[in-house]
């Protein structure tokens, strides 16, 4: 990645700017915390981005389609590094969003892996790093 390219997320109507969570997470360090790879991987349909997938064609509520997701890239990620959950707050109450680290979890999904590390932003930090 070149140093003028800023990793974004975006879902529906809202767009995240990995790069300031990445630098939010620097000034205000925490522990990572396990996060369950199945979870993850049911809510994106991780299971349908292997290459062996033969069901009826799908178009995923968020997270990555076949058209736009390198398993290849998938595979070669760091597991060790932690994804980055964001947290938002809705009538009901609040609710997460991976917002880095699909890639991470579609190999964790492969290997067979529980958890993975994860930095889970507040209300308030994911509200900073959110650009609309």
């Amino acid at each position: 990645m070149s140093a003028s390219t800023i990793q974004l997320f975006l879902y529906g109507k809202w767009l995240f700017n990995i790069d300031q969570a990445q630098t939010l997470l620097k000034e205000h360090p925490r522990n990572a915390q396990p996060t369950p790879v199945a979870d993850w991987a049911t809510s994106y349909h991780l299971d349908r981005l292997t290459p062996g997938y033969d069901a009826a064609r799908w178009c995923p509520v968020f997270g990555p389609d076949q058209s736009a997701f390198n398993a290849e890239h998938a595979l070669q990620t760091d597991l060790n590094t932690p994804v980055i959950i964001a947290t938002m707050e809705f009538d009901n109450g609040p609710a997460i969003l991976l917002i880095d680290g699909v890639h991470r979890m579609y190999r964790a999904m492969t290997e067979g892996r529980a958890t993975l590390p994860a930095y889970t932003l507040t209300v308030a930090e994911t509200a900073t790093i959110r650009g609309r």
